[in-house]
């Protein structure tokens, strides 16, 4: 079985280490291998998780398509990243002629119309995932300076009241993914992200089951209120997985075969809900918004028991 982490394009250390541990080395999608992240990039190198990239043939094109975008966000909705990615669908497809172009927009004042074809669609999903993915680094790192911030405040008042200095950081403790913010415009990510999971070809060669997970509870919610979906797993530590709960994922009837929860740093907590009678293929165009179906599509490749969709933490 496949395991995809969704709509991310970079992943914590610790969630990597667990699920890597429990379930095995996750799948992340990424618009572009130049934009890949250090720690990201690291994890991949320590084969704690693959990387693939659906579109790696034109780099050169995509990085010039974000760096013209960023001069044309400039004048539009200053070069603060939340505010680009508002932009959403109009996200301007760049070419030879985007320089003219954009000028002539600034110069009327009028927004140029949204490209609507399945490259131009494409193209916009992964501006938008790399703008995302920036944003998301941006915020992780600021959070991590106020932690240390906290951290050194507080070694510094019990030092002054005759405490332990030594005593473990409570950075330590808690992990780097304890306070991870939450995606910003979680929707918009998963219409772009599901357009690059649409163009993996490759990746989807074979048909296998795969079990789609994501790190943003935010997105869990959305993905079931989509659908009827049913609950499988709330919450459940895992701290190894056995062939029979390989199996029961497989195809999950009735209780799930867990063993005790030894104790494990970091230890894997899964929530997991199944999608019935949907194919991989119909769900994605629906985050997309082409699909056409609106009720449940259970042939070639559904299987009997539809899609499993989790969210993945650790503690």
């Amino acid at each position: 079985m496949k395991r995809l982490l969704f709509p991310h394009t970079a992943i914590e250390p610790a969630l990597a280490e667990a699920l890597k541990a429990t379930l095995g080395p996750v799948v992340l999608l990424h618009p572009l291998p130049d934009a890949v992240d250090d720690q990201t990039r690291q994890l991949a190198q320590a084969q704690q998780i693959e990387l693939v990239f659906p579109c790696p043939s034109d780099a050169r094109s995509l990085t010039a398509s974000l760096t013209a975008y960023r001069q044309w966000a400039s004048q539009h909705g200053g070069r603060d990243l939340a505010s680009l990615m508002g932009h959403g669908e109009g996200i301007p497809f760049f070419d030879v002629d985007a320089p003219s172009r954009i000028a002539a927009q600034i110069k009327s004042g009028k927004t140029e119309p949204t490209a609507g074809t399945t490259a131009e669609r494409l193209r916009r999903a992964r501006l938008l995932l790399m703008l995302a993915q920036e944003l998301d680094t941006s915020r992780r790192d600021l959070v991590a300076d106020f932690q240390r911030l906290e951290a050194q405040e507080r070694r510094m008042l019990e030092a002054l009241r005759g405490g332990d200095e030594t005593e473990p950081d409570p950075i330590a403790a808690t992990g780097p993914s304890a306070a991870s913010p939450p995606l910003h415009m979680p929707g918009v990510r998963l219409g772009a992200w599901a357009q690059l999971a649409l163009a993996a070809e490759d990746f989807w060669a074979g048909d296998q089951d795969t079990l789609f997970l994501t790190a943003d509870a935010e997105i869990l919610d959305q993905v079931a209120d989509q659908a009827a979906a049913e609950p499988l797993l709330q919450r459940q530590g895992l701290s190894a997985v056995s062939e029979q709960f390989k199996a029961w994922l497989a195809a999950p009837q009735g209780r799930a075969p867990l063993a005790e929860v030894a104790p494990a740093n970091p230890t894997l907590y899964l929530t997991l809900v199944r999608l019935p009678g949907l194919r991989r293929r119909e769900w994605l165009r629906r985050l997309v918004g082409t699909s056409s179906n609106r009720g449940s599509d259970p042939g070639r490749g559904a299987g009997a028991n539809g899609l499993l969709i989790g969210l993945a933490a650790v503690g």
